[in-house]
Order: structure tokens, then C-alpha cells, then sequence
């Protein structure tokens, strides 16, 4: 990614990528969350998978991490080839609505609470989930998302993977509409006894659910960040149960 510039629909991008992206008849989104910190991590995931993603969607706390990996980037060239050309970001329960991304400038950036995009023709909501209760279920988050209209949802705040394809309300008659909430879990810090995961979503323009995976992120036995896949618990999440 060459240019850093913050568009007026707060996504960092280069001129016109939020319309190829919204126009391509696949697009892959690399999903993270929850990297309190983790700012190595993070650039780790982007070394290995950011190249063939056509956007990061960042889903809150650890703002500080992505504009730093950002920043790191403008002397680190191979890092910079594999940053994603569209970057969509919101503000986690731990994160300031505001910050400076240092490069040759000081630029200001605006942290969101929600962000919508379009990749492949679907819509898309960003949140954190602090504000839905996600930790005692999505019924609140996806309400919300259908009265945005979107198709797939990214959330994070529970720091635990989790995946669910659910029947939208109000639908046309006769047509089966569905609504994908993806939590690609925490890339630093998880919680429930699970690995570090991050997600990777696959958005088709004529099909209604978008194709998902997850992976790990481990040390093996000579102390290498290796990536692996990852199947998370099926079902609702509840952590107070």
C-alpha cells in the first residue's frame, strides 16, 4: 500500500479502491481484532496474508497497534508491499476516538464506533461489540445490522472466534435470506481456553454467504510464528452462561 490517507468514509485507502473493492465479483477480507498491544502479531499476520487480501477490516482495541504497523511500513518496504489497499477500522471499549498516524506529516485519524463497507456487492458492518452485549449473545448486534442493511457482519470484544449464518427478519417472500456474524477472535490475547486467531472471509457476488476461515497463530518447537487453521466452537457464544 503506497498511499496512508484517511477518506471521508473514515477507511484508510488509496483514490477509488473503496469502488473496486465494492465492484469485484470476489473479494477477500482479512478480519483482526483484539491486539492489545500485539503490534509485532500484527504485522506478523500481514507479512503473511495481507498480499492477497483485498482489504483489512480491523474490528477495535489495538488502534495503536494498526497505525503503528502503518507506520512501520514507510521503512519497511515488504511490509508495505503486503499491506491490503483498503483498511477499515473501528474503535474498541479500549481505544480513544482519535489519534496521529506519524508519517512524513502528522496525520489525523478519526477512530468510528461503526464503519460500513461494500466488498463484492454485499455490506458489511464493522463494530467492536462492546455496545451490543455480544458477551451474552448477537441478538442486539443483529437487529442493528439489519436495520443498516448489511449482509455480513465483523465484530470483536469477546476474544473469542466464533462464526454464526442466521435467518434475516422481514425478508422477501419465499427467498431465504441470511446474515454471516464473524468474530475472528483475539490475535493476542483470547480467552475461553482458545489459540490466537484471526479470520479470513471470502465475499462472492452471487452468493449470499461469504466463505470463512480461521487460523491460529503459534510457536512451534524452534520458537517460528507459524499460522495454521482453526476450527472455533460451534453455536452461540454466551460467556455467562
Amino acid at each position: 500500500m503506497n498511499e496512508l490517507k484517511q477518506q471521508h468514509d473514515m477507511v484508510i485507502s488509496g483514490t477509488g479502491q473503496g469502488n473496486i473493492l465494492a465492484e469485484k465479483d470476489r473479494a477477500r477480507i482479512l478480519v483482526v481484532s483484539d491486539s492489545h498491544g500485539g503490534k509485532v502479531m500484527f504485522a506478523s499476520i500481514i507479512m503473511k496474508f495481507g498480499k492477497d487480501a483485498d482489504a483489512l477490516c480491523f474490528c477495535g482495541d489495538g488502534i495503536p497497534d494498526l497505525l503503528g504497523m502503518l507506520e512501520d511500513s514507510l521503512s519497511r518496504e515488504e511490509l508495505s508491499r503486503n499491506i491490503p489497499p483498503v483498511i477499515a477500522f473501528v474503535q474498541g471499549n479500549g481505544d480513544q476516538s482519535s489519534y496521529t498516524l506519524l508519517t512524513n506529516e502528522r496525520i489525523p485519524v478519526s477512530v468510528p464506533i461503526l464503519q460500513t463497507i461494500t466488498a463484492a456487492g454485499k455490506k458489511i458492518l464493522i463494530t467492536h461489540g462492546h455496545r451490543y452485549n455480544v458477551y451474552i449473545g448477537t441478538k442486539e448486534l443483529k437487529a442493528d445490522a439489519e436495520k443498516l442493511g448489511a449482509d455480513i457482519v465483523f465484530y470483536g470484544h469477546t476474544h473469542i472466534a466464533n462464526a454464526l449464518i442466521k435467518t434475516k427478519r422481514g425478508g422477501a417472500q419465499g427467498t431465504k435470506q441470511k446474515i454471516a456474524l464473524i468474530n475472528p477472535g483475539s490475535c493476542s490475547l483470547p480467552r475461553g481456553g482458545l489459540p490466537r486467531t484471526f479470520a479470513i472471509v471470502d465475499v462472492f457476488k452471487d452468493k449470499p454467504i461469504p466463505e470463512y476461515s480461521f487460523y491460529e497463530a503459534k510457536w512451534n518447537e524452534f520458537e517460528e510464528l507459524t499460522f495454521v487453521p482453526f476450527c472455533p466452537p460451534a453455536g452461540e457464544i454466551n460467556l455467562f452462561w
